[in-house]
Parts: C-alpha cells; structure tokens; sequence
C-alpha cells in the first residue's frame, strides 16, 4: 500500500484517513514492513518520485513478453517468480 500526498502539509491527514479505513475494517499492518518519509523509489515493478506513479519497464518487460501459461506447474512457477519480484523489489531505506 501506499500512501501519496500532494503535499507534506496534508500527508498527515492522509495517513489518518487511510489508518481510519484499515481500522473500519478491522485490517492491520505489520510494522516491519511499514515505511514511512521515503521520497521515492522501486515499489511492485512502479517507480515512485515526486512526479507521481511510473512504469518501471525493466521489471515489467518480461511480464509483458511472456507466452500465455498453458497448465497448473506453470502458474505455480510464475506465482513464485513473482514473489520473489516482490521481495527482491521491496524498498529497502
């Protein structure tokens, strides 16, 4: 999840809003993999600046080219493969 604001002045009532949605529906974070005052960087094959959300086309070009998947083996690999995108893409400040 992530939380972007238009500006540092309404970020704190953003954070709020959100914190407010996850408790009316009784979710929670795991504070471990909770960061908080990042500027910008990799997040699920997006790069996130100032600017915005972007594509971040190295990690999504072998998504975008593969060949459809033909049986269960073959979704099962790419699950794993995509976790461990996810892991090795985590921000990391």
């Amino acid at each position: 999840m992530v939380v972007k604001s238009l500006s540092p002045e309404h970020h704190a009532c953003d954070l709020a809003e959100v914190f407010a949605e996850l408790k009316k529906h009784n979710m929670k974070l795991n504070p471990k993999k909770c960061t908080f005052r990042v500027g910008g960087g990799k997040f699920l094959g997006f790069m996130l600046t100032h600017r915005g959300i972007e594509e971040y086309l190295d990690k999504c070009k072998v998504v975008i080219t593969m060949r459809s998947l033909e049986n269960v083996n073959e979704v099962q690999k790419l699950t794993r493969r995509l976790a461990s995108f996810y892991l090795n893409s985590y921000p990391k400040w």
